[in-house]
């Protein structure tokens, strides 16, 4: 049986900076995606997939380093020493990369180019680390009970938690969706691998943003409602 998400109240910095964080996120996002769509500029990802990707994974794991290095200034991790962070900072680097090489292999599992089209299969895993995983890190870092608790008990706390554990779904669930026009006998530059994959992770995590923060906003009130009476 889940355990019930936390009802704990966030204190009122963290929830600003969390739902200003997802909006900058949802707005620059939305302009490196959409405003150079069929430009056959470096970031238009129907010509131009890998440099694109990067672009875009570059603009996702350096907000969250920022998101995440402003949450741990409010906790106890700003009290450990230089050595611990630097082993830290490695060990997440290293699950980061673990986890692009996972998806890849589940991505050629699932029916991805084994031989073929290798950097675009490995591209793909990279990105859905880099919204699925990456924040993750960020905010839980490397403690497995935090991610049992979370993903496993629905016991995400309110706040960066919660988006945490919302976007990530939201971007495996898009990357599926995102399988389904591959197939199809449409003959669309778009539809060629992982183009679709990738545009479904990232509209699932931005999805995920919104939902989280609309979440965030309605349960904030409600608690706060709920402690002044």
């Amino acid at each position: 049986m889940s355990a019930p998400m936390n009802t704990r109240l966030p204190s009122k910095d963290i929830y600003h900076f969390t739902i200003r964080s997802n909006i900058y996120q949802l707005v620059l996002l939305s302009l490196l995606i959409f405003l150079p769509w069929n430009t056959n500029t470096v970031l238009d990802i129907v010509s131009h997939t890998l440099w694109s990707s990067e672009i875009l994974m570059g603009t996702i794991l350096i907000s969250n380093f920022f998101i995440g290095l402003y949450i741990s200034q409010k906790s106890n991790f700003v009290k450990k020493s230089v050595s611990y962070k630097i082993r830290a900072t490695v060990k997440g680097a290293g699950f980061y990369s673990l986890a692009a090489c996972f998806f890849h292999v589940i991505a050629v599992l699932y029916g991805a180019p084994f031989f073929e089209s290798v950097p675009q299969t490995f591209h793909f895993g990279a990105l859905l680390a880099s919204t699925a995983v990456f924040p993750g890190l960020c905010i839980l870092g490397l403690s497995v009970s935090s991610w049992v608790r979370i993903f496993s008990q629905n016991g995400a706390d309110l706040g960066p938690e919660s988006v945490v554990q919302i976007s990530a779904l939201s971007s495996i669930v898009g990357a599926w969706i995102g399988a389904f026009p591959i197939p199809l006998d449409w003959d669309r530059d778009w539809q060629e691998w992982p183009i679709t994959c990738m545009m479904g992770t990232l509209l699932g995590y931005m999805t995920g943003l919104a939902l989280a923060s609309v979440h965030l906003c309605v349960r904030y009130n409600q608690l706060r409602k709920q402690k002044i009476t």
